[in-house]
């Protein structure tokens, strides 16, 4: 149960800033959910700063579960 008091534990994913840093943190992110198991990368808690708070609003409105879908969508606005 994500973000249940009841959870054996809270994973949080925070961005960092740095300009076009943050289409390369999108891309990191796509390769791990897309060639390793996307269970493995769901989180509770999404933080950024700069260009990492672009990815965090852009990854705020997804479910966890939604990841693949999340990291696809996220790349393409960097792409666009």
């Amino acid at each position: 149960m994500v973000g249940s008091a009841q959870a054996a534990e809270c994973k949080a994913i925070v961005l960092s800033g740095g300009a076009n840093l943050g289409a390369w943190e999108m891309g990191v992110m796509w390769g791990l959910v897309h060639y390793g198991d996307p269970k493995e990368f769901y989180w509770d808690v999404v933080s950024g700063i700069s260009a990492g708070s672009i990815n965090a609003a852009g990854m705020a409105g997804w479910y966890p579960h939604e990841v693949v879908e999340m990291t696809e969508f996220v790349s393409d606005l960097w792409h666009n």
